[in-house]
């Protein structure tokens, strides 16, 4: 972590990042073309980790390893984003534009600070990792900035409730392939060796109960400022 190569992909993210908030605010980018772009940025990343993760198939030809499926908090962002851009307008919009302001942030986040993939600069899916977790960045915060996202009280309360289902489904999902070594949301194991809190250094039920506990944590941290906000609009109108 924190490497020579590390600290220059999260520089080139943070100015990708900040060109393209600066580009979408100056043009005022519709949630449509922003979702066009990030869509695109979603089937070019897809596209890149498909071809890179295609391995040998026991009774011949290929498959796609089961590592490379879109199950991490992150990846399933994909899918949300393919809704919002494409879906209709409604609550159930509204929902997921909330949840990935909050997660997209957040996760696209940690990611670029716990590179799983690596740092290397000749490895096709350390590119693929940076790009997509900074596009998925930036689109986060264009939703916020843009004030598509309404991260209140009962948004917190159903981002906390989506999340909570996900780990659920998760652990059900890790346990189905865990033949495969799979590690989705990383609630099998860290997803790195050596970092603070977040080991198995008292047994699995500390490492996941540590795990929820941080993310829920930080949510709330997340939320808070916009709460604030809401109740002090609701007794100014008051």
């Amino acid at each position: 972590m924190f490497s020579t190569n590390h600290c220059i992909w999260i520089g080139l993210c943070g100015i990708f990042v900040a060109g393209m908030l600066c580009f979408a605010v100056k043009k005022r980018l519709p949630l449509k073309y922003a979702g066009y772009i990030m869509s695109g940025i979603c089937a070019c990343s897809e596209v890149v980790k498909t071809a890179c993760g295609m391995v040998e198939s026991p009774l011949g030809g290929m498959h796609l390893d089961p590592l490379c499926l879109p199950f991490h908090l992150c990846s399933l962002m994909l899918f949300a984003v393919l809704f919002i851009t494409f879906g209709k307008d409604g609550k159930a919009k509204q929902t997921v534009i909330d949840f990935v302001a909050a997660m997209g942030t957040l996760g696209s986040i940690c990611a670029i600070l716990i590179p799983t993939d690596g740092t290397d600069f000749t490895t096709i899916a350390v590119y693929q990792g940076f790009v997509y977790h900074a596009g998925l960045l930036w689109f986060s915060l264009y939703l916020i900035i843009r004030k598509e996202a309404h991260l209140g009280l009962s948004a917190f309360a159903r981002n906390v409730g989506i999340l909570l289902m996900l780990v659920l489904i998760m652990l059900y999902v890790n346990s189905i392939l865990s033949v495969y070594e799979t590690n989705f949301m990383f609630l099998v194991r860290p997803p790195m060796e050596n970092l603070p809190v977040l080991n198995l250094n008292h047994g699995w039920y500390a490492y996941f109960l540590t795990i929820v506990a941080i993310g829920i944590t930080v949510i709330t941290l997340f939320h808070l400022p916009f709460i604030l906000s809401e109740r002090k609009r609701g007794k100014i109108a008051k």
